[in-house]
């Protein structure tokens, strides 16, 4: 019995696993670059995502995830557990943006995400 369950375990955390690190994942459509600090730059806005429709833009720094501070943290992390979510769920995105005196924020839905790669030719 206890082997059952163990089996059945570690399908599920695999299968969890694979769900947020293949092609298809729910989050905002940003792709970033860690900075030295920890904060997080966007270096490409997916086209129609929630993060393009909303406004930001490529090189705005993202500073808090959800009212808590990215600096310091660490990047991958970030991004499996505060970025990407359950789709349709809320994330907030504090952002400070060159030029800009004041950091804006954005409040996000998370949607699911097919990140297609470019055929060959």
């Amino acid at each position: 019995m206890r082997m059952v369950l163990l089996l059945v375990l570690l399908i599920l955390a695999q299968s969890a696993l694979a769900v947020n690190t293949e092609s298809n994942f729910a989050g905002v459509g940003i792709d970033g670059r860690p900075l030295p600090d920890g904060q997080i730059r966007v270096e490409q806005i997916v086209a129609a995502g929630p993060a393009h429709l909303a406004g930001i833009r490529v090189g705005d720094i993202i500073t808090h995830i959800d009212g808590a501070a990215t600096r310091g943290g660490r990047f991958q992390e970030l991004v499996q557990k505060r970025l990407r979510g359950v789709s349709g769920s809320k994330i907030v995105l504090r952002i400070q943006r060159n030029g800009s005196a004041k950091p804006l924020t954005f409040t996000l839905t998370r949607k699911q995400l097919v990140v297609t790669q470019p055929e060959e030719k």
